[in-house]
């Protein structure tokens, strides 16, 4: 029924204001009270109220993000952050900013960063929100499935984003007929993405590029990279149990 339908009016208006902020569209308690039509006073109670259960954080700068708890509640069994830890230990992605991304209808949830040094046109923060045609994650998680299980994907919020039959065929039509290992892509408002699919997953893991990167050799080395984090944290039980296998024997 999306934001739009009934609920208990607290609850409601505690999803809109994460909405509004995953989404872009408000980030500080005047903008949303703006954006929402709630007085200021009930924005304040609601925003202390997320911000002490964890759903909502501030930056540095005092403005309003989405909180750590969300973490926690999207990657119980630490894929996100093991994905994120190999990327650490990864000397061809050193400095580069990398984003898991969890597909949902026609967009794409950042569920979590790890921050580089190069500027970007949009810096990725956990819970944004960015629609699927600026997002090399979303073609990479539609093309790594058959088309039945892409408009599956899709479909699952249709009814939550409202979205329409035009909008949904759109969305698998970002899918590529020929699966890549690494999917490119590039706009204004997001900058050169490069992404592949995590196995197992909704997820992608996307390396995002400043506009101008002339490094050569670079996006072969790091495309790589990418796709050995993404399969060794396979979270599928039949890899794990072969991954174990397989390292007992080195042992």
């Amino acid at each position: 029924m999306g934001l739009a339908g009934p609920r208990t009016p607290a609850v409601h208006r505690g999803a809109r204001i994460l909405d509004a902020i995953a989404t872009g569209d408000a980030n500080t308690p005047p903008a949303l009270s703006s954006a929402l039509g709630l007085a200021k006073s009930s924005i304040a109670d609601l925003v202390r109220a997320l911000e002490n259960d964890g759903l909502i954080g501030r930056g540095v700068d005092g403005r309003l993000c989405i909180g750590p708890r969300w973490a926690e509640l999207s990657d119980p069994d630490d894929v996100v952050d093991g994905l994120l830890s190999a990327c650490a230990r990864t000397p061809e992605l050193d400095g580069h900013t990398i984003s898991i991304g969890h597909l949902f209808g026609n967009q794409i949830v950042c569920l979590d960063v790890r921050s580089g040094r190069y500027p970007l046109p949009l810096t990725p923060r956990p819970g944004q929100r960015t629609m699927a045609d600026d997002s090399a994650g979303a073609i990479a998680i539609l093309s790594s499935v058959p088309l039945s299980a892409a408009a599956e994907l899709v479909r699952s919020a249709v009814d939550h984003l409202g979205l329409s039959e035009e909008q949904v065929d759109e969305t698998l039509g970002l899918r590529r007929r020929q699966r890549r290992a690494v999917y490119e892509s590039a706009s204004a408002r997001t900058g050169r993405q490069f992404a592949c699919a995590v196995p197992g997953t909704r997820s992608a893991l996307t390396l995002h590029l400043p506009d101008r990167w002339s490094e050569p050799g670079f996006v072969r080395k790091a495309g790589r990279a990418l796709i050995a984090v993404a399969t060794e944290s396979d979270p599928r039980p039949e890899v794990l149990r072969s991954r174990g296998r397989r390292d007992s024997r080195r042992g």
